[in-house]
């Protein structure tokens, strides 16, 4: 008889959390599924037969046996085999960003059978360190899972997002941490000597990768599902694939270096069907995304109405958006990096021509691009709540000069998806801070973003003119921002015009409380007559300024009964606001 050899280490894991079936998403899935008590629990036995091959050049991975207790899927599913790695990195792009190449992961892979025998499997993850920001012990603790239909291998899972049931987060508590430390058994000969190398071992790496001073930026609330997935969504950079948000549209991500950073366009068009009128470039606001002018639900969109219109749309995710690394920038950067880079980008396919529809600080980010003659080839600027002029309501502009310099201290910006899943202490008691005095929203991503970002509850939109599906999208919208940009916009609002940083040559001759743009270019100035963050009189005044300079070339239009946001994505805005945008493109084009 052969004798059964027993494994170097053998350790005890116990996880619950949270998951949603309606979220791919692990933060707005863990905010869906606490409410509804939708619970998933992990009782697994990790075995690691032979720890120098667990840690070697190559290294061997652990087996996981045990269960997973999910009532939504019909109770206790049986691990048939499972997988369990230290140290592993992140997936990234090709190349990496700087931000992501210390990165590392904890993975957990679990092949299932349901009781009806049906397979399924659970892919996880935990952070191991090298986050800028992070706190080690909410990262190490805390897994972020994918149940996929079938048994899906690794290699495949990049390509698996429509095998997808359900997103969440599960977590293992302080005292069964204990637990599992006290509890880890060597094998015969080893029942000491194998438990202490395996912690010696861990808790090395996370010194080493934790212990050296990290640059001021936060990363990873927007975790990529597999390599690439969160710069290029899981497909291939450059390539046209369906648009998941609406079938019957195409979208290309395109890859654009812009200095320091690789920011990424994302064209969209009709499905195999050219452009039939010229390029239009989508800029959103502050710690946006290009997903925020094609994504929301239940309702036409400006880039499906712009699209479908013939325009060749092109929307730009600048080095503000989620999906990129985050990083400490101004409004100076993104108007000397970026939009100049992401025009160039547009203008190398042999378009001679652009028109661009720009939101909040990508607006005043790329008013700046504009008078300061970087971005030739733009000759129609649709911008929307604020642009070089800054009128901040008083009691924004108080928050900004009190507390900004404060909280910066502790913390390098703000991010609303801090309020369900925070990288480190700091973030989680501003986050549950911001939750309690926001008390309007039950859903924390949204009490968050309107206390971060608007200061009071109704600031970013009026909730009288948004469905609830939209209302509820916009909470995973939004992500970091750099205490950097609070910082400009305080200065600019107490000097009610944009306020530059002095950093860049290339905006040395740029006077904003001056500045017109060059000769040819056409502004319409969106205001949203109830907007009580950027107040209407920002607008009016670089109109007034534009239009004194050139005379009849410049359009304000007043958009009675919306704020800020809700000008993009309110209920009836493809009637009321969608309208001004395309008579602004198309007498821009009937004057070509």
């Amino acid at each position: 008889m052969t004798p059964v050899t027993e494994p170097d280490l053998r350790l005890r894991d116990r996880m619950e959390g949270w998951i949603s079936f309606d979220d791919l998403d692990y933060n707005s899935a863990l905010a869906a599924g606490r409410p509804t008590r939708s619970s998933c629990e992990a009782r697994l036995t990790i075995e690691i037969d032979d720890l120098d091959a667990f840690f070697g050049a190559e290294p061997t991975p652990g087996r996981i046996q045990g269960m997973l207790r999910c009532p939504a899927l019909g109770g206790d599913l049986d691990v048939e085999r499972g997988e369990y790695r230290l140290f592993v990195p992140a997936p990234a792009d090709d190349p990496p960003p700087a931000a992501e190449a210390d990165q590392l992961r904890i993975i957990y892979r679990l092949y299932l059978r349901d009781a009806d025998r049906r397979r399924l499997t659970l892919s996880g993850f935990k952070f191991a360190g090298g986050a800028p920001g992070h706190n080690t012990w909410l990262d190490t603790s805390r897994m972020l899972v994918r149940l996929l239909s079938g048994h899906v291998e690794p290699d495949a899972e990049p390509h698996a997002d429509d095998r997808v049931l359900a997103t969440g987060v599960m977590r293992i508590r302080p005292w069964r941490f204990l637990l599992l430390i006290v509890g880890m058994r060597g094998g015969r000969g080893r029942r000491l000597r194998a438990p202490l190398r395996f912690q010696r071992q861990f808790m090395g790496t996370l010194r080493r990768i934790n212990g050296p001073p990290h640059p001021r930026a936060t990363q990873f609330d927007f975790p990529p599902r597999a390599p690439g997935s969160t710069r290029f969504a899981g497909q291939p950079p450059g390539r046209w694939h369906t648009l998941p948000e609406d079938p019957d549209l195409q979208r290309m991500i395109v890859p654009v270096e812009a200095g320091d950073v690789r920011i990424t366009l994302h064209r969209l068009r009709v499905r195999d069907v050219a452009p039939t009128r010229r390029p239009v470039l989508l800029v959103g606001g502050l710690a946006m995304r290009a997903n925020s002018f094609y994504g929301p639900p239940g309702t036409e969109t400006l880039a499906g109405v712009l699209v479908r219109r013939g325009y060749d749309v092109w929307i730009e995710n600048w080095r503000t958006s989620p999906d990129l690394p985050a990083s400490d920038y101004t409004l100076d950067t993104a108007a000397v990096l970026d939009h100049p880079a992401a025009v160039q980008a547009i203008r190398d396919t042999g378009a001679e021509r652009i028109a661009a529809v720009v939101h909040c600080m990508g607006s005043t980010s790329f008013s700046l691009s504009v008078v300061g003659g970087l971005v030739p080839g733009v000759d129609t600027v649709v911008s929307s709540a604020v642009s070089l002029d800054i009128a901040l309501d008083p009691k924004s502009a108080r928050r900004i000069r009190w507390q900004v310099p404060v909280i910066a201290k502790l913390l390098p910006g703000l991010d609303p998806q801090w309020a369900v899943r925070p990288p480190s202490l700091r973030a989680a008691a501003l986050a549950r801070w911001a939750r309690l005095v926001q008390r309007d929203y039950r859903d924390p991503l949204l009490a968050a973003t309107t206390y971060f970002y608007g200061g009071a509850p109704e600031a970013m939109w009026s909730r009288r003119i948004l469905d609830e599906a939209t209302l509820d999208w916009i909470g995973r919208e939004f992500g970091f921002a750099p205490f950097a940009i609070f910082a400009q916009v305080g200065k600019s609002a107490r000097s009610q015009h944009l306020v530059l940083t002095g950093k860049y040559p290339e905006l040395d001759d740029v006077d904003p409380a001056r500045a017109v743009p060059p000769p040819g270019v056409r502004f319409t100035f969106l205001v949203g007559e109830e907007n009580t963050f950027f107040l209407p009189a920002g607008q009016e005044a670089t109109f007034a300024r534009f239009e004194k300079a050139q005379p009849q070339t410049h359009r304000l239009v007043r958009l009675e009964g919306y704020s800020h946001l809700d000008v993009l994505v309110g209920r009836d805005a493809p009637r009321d606001v969608f309208g001004h945008i395309l008579t602004a493109l198309e007498a821009a084009d009937d004057g070509a």
